[in-house]
């Protein structure tokens, strides 16, 4: 069997009771799967929710009513015992965990996701399982992932993984939605295209407990697909489901790579923007994209938000189409004075270089 890199997302739903506490047959039995993996010759990296579940019980954060500062209080509280139960298990397996909490902003910076991945590179490369978790701590409603689907998914595109698996309480992905509600859905077993159809499908709600659902899980598989990463979207809580999937075994949904693996800039590109705004561009300027051209300070019509020279930048037409995104070579004031005095620019300097783009299709 071909040693893989595997991406293991699992949600706080699988990892919870009923009453919203974890469930450590469940944490342990992940354990196992991750030991029978590793001794398959894979490299595994553990994406977990579950540390504001860890905290119920420990203290009564009822008092604080702020709901963004309760779950920040309980995930401060709760990640250390989170890891704690899992290195305990694990010391079963004889594997040592090294625990990574991250925030989006790290990897808006080329520096820092440069820094997270070798670490996490250097981690497998010694044997030992990396645990991600989002830092909620410090993180807020502009700075949020909002749910680890997305950022599992940022982590299998930086590493290059060749799988990102979905643990969730749900079977798969349905035509039709959430079975539950529709008794007529359909679980599809594989997807080779995302389709516009599929997201009507998705629940609109978060699901109980955790803070993503459905649509999460079919955008970070649309991003992952792209980097040629497949993934697989099935029920957390069925018995030994990862290493079943491995050997082959039809389970849940399937979502099949859709592009080739680009290089490390333009993964960085893709998964790593924390886009501070945009510009549009006029037609001749898409054209030229579409043309492997640099983006010209002539070519563009407008200006969103605050960004520095150097920032990434998201690039739309004027029918409100997203094109891409690019590291800019101007700041959105510079941009906006040009734009007003009907400037051309500096010819010498494009706004955003060919090398330093990246196309939504390419």
């Amino acid at each position: 069997m071909t040693s893989e890199i595997l991406v293991i997302k699992v949600g706080t739903n699988v990892l919870s009771q009923p009453n919203h506490r974890l469930d450590y047959n469940v944490i342990h039995h992940m354990v196992e799967q991750i030991g029978q993996l590793r001794r398959e010759g894979h490299r595994v990296v553990l994406v977990t929710s579950g540390a504001a579940g860890a905290a119920r019980g420990l203290a009564d954060f009822s008092k604080e009513k702020k709901n963004l500062l309760r779950r920040q209080m309980m995930c401060a509280v709760g990640q250390g015992r989170l890891m704690q139960i899992y290195a305990d298990f694990l010391r079963e397996e004889s594997i040592l965990p090294a625990q990574a909490l991250l925030s989006r902003s790290d990897f808006a910076s080329r520096e820092h996701y440069l820094n997270i991945r070798n670490v996490i590179e250097g981690l497998l490369d010694l044997d030992i399982l990396p645990i991600i978790n989002e830092n909620d701590v410090v993180a807020n409603d502009a700075l949020t992932f909002g749910d680890n689907d997305y950022l599992a998914a940022g982590v299998a595109v930086m590493l290059g993984a060749h799988r990102l698996f979905l643990l969730t309480t749900a079977r798969g992905f349905f035509q039709g939605g959430d079975p539950s509600r529709n008794p007529e859905a359909v679980l599809i077993p594989q997807v080779d295209q995302i389709t516009p159809q599929m997201w009507g499908w998705c629940e609109a709600r978060l699901s109980d407990g955790g803070r993503g659902g459905m649509m999460s899980k079919l955008k970070a598989a649309e991003i992952v697909s792209e980097f040629g990463i497949r993934t697989h979207v099935v029920y957390g809580k069925e018995p030994n489901v990862v290493p079943r999937l491995m050997a082959g075994e039809s389970l849940g949904t399937m979502f099949m790579p859709t592009g080739k693996r680009p290089k490390s800039f333009h993964r960085w590109l893709r998964i790593g923007a924390l886009t501070n705004g945009r510009v549009v561009i006029d037609d001749g300027a898409e054209a030229a994209l579409q043309g492997n051209k640099s983006l010209l300070p002539q070519g563009i019509r407008g200006v969103e938000g605050e960004f520095r020279k150097g920032d990434i930048v998201d690039i739309y037409n004027g029918k409100e189409e997203k094109l891409g995104v690019g590291l800019i070579n101007y700041s959105a004031e510079e941009l906006a004075r040009l734009l007003a005095a009907k400037e051309p620019g500096d010819r010498g300097q494009e706004a955003i270089h060919k090398d330093r783009l990246l196309l939504v299709n390419n």
